[in-house]
This record gives structure tokens, C-alpha cells and sequence, in this order.
């Protein structure tokens, strides 16, 4: 709960990443945007800067992880691979940080890289 002046209501404080997102993407070589929409029932979705689907849980109060796996696409739409993505997240009010590793796939599931990636972000809508 936030601090009231006496005789105001108070207001809520969410904490838990349940909104729309907007973020910076930091991964070596580089920087991106990407959008995020997390729902109360447990699912995160990245819906733009790449298209892909998951899940988040709590880690307690403040923090939150987050896996979203993000198909690969060639020029045709043929699925090439994916990314699974994997953050722990900090909340801090209406922002959070997140660091962990993006792990890209062949359209046969090898391992083709992993790469370090930390993302900010602003909530934007409920």
C-alpha cells in the first residue's frame, strides 16, 4: 500500500508484474525494444520485438520469474527454431529488472547459442 496524506484513501501498490510492458533488451552486440503483457492467471507474453508465450510465478514479494519461448521464423514462415527465454525479474513500483539467459534452438532442438540478456522495463497499462 502506498502512504496516504490523512483523511485520503490510499492506493493500492501492485506487486506482482500483472500489465503491459514496455522494455529495453540488452544482450552482447546490442540493444532492442520489446513489449511484455503478463496476466493475473499465470501467462507472459511477448507481443512485440518478437512474438512468443509462457508463464511467470512469484518468488516472493518483489521478484518474479518469467519463460517465454519465442519461435524462429525464415522468410516463408517455416519454423527454423526458437529462443526459450528465461528471467528473474525485480519489481520495483512501475518498473522492473530482469536478468537471465536466452537459449536458441535449431529447428531440431540443438543448442545453437546462449546468450546473457537483461531487460528494463516500464508497465504501461493494467
Amino acid at each position: 500500500m502506498s502512504a496516504a496524506t490523512p483523511g485520503e484513501p490510499t492506493s493500492p501498490v501492485l506487486v506482482t508484474p500483472v500489465g503491459a510492458w514496455t522494455a529495453r533488451v540488452r544482450r552482447p552486440g546490442g540493444e532492442s525494444t520489446a513489449s511484455f503483457r503478463f496476466t493475473a492467471c499465470g501467462h507472459a507474453l511477448l507481443v512485440a520485438g518478437g512474438l512468443g508465450a509462457g508463464r511467470w510465478s512469484s518468488l516472493g514479494p518483489g521478484s518474479f520469474l518469467f519463460r517465454i519461448t519465442e519461435p524462429v521464423l525464415d522468410d516463408d514462415a517455416a519454423c527454423v527454431g526458437w529462443v526459450d527465454i528465461e528471467q528473474r525479474a525485480s519489481l520495483s513500483g512501475e518498473s522492473f529488472t530482469g536478468q537471465g539467459t536466452s537459449r536458441v534452438h535449431d529447428a531440431d532442438g540443438r543448442l545453437a547459442r546462449a546468450v546473457p540478456v537483461e531487460i528494463h522495463a516500464t508497465r504501461v497499462a493494467l
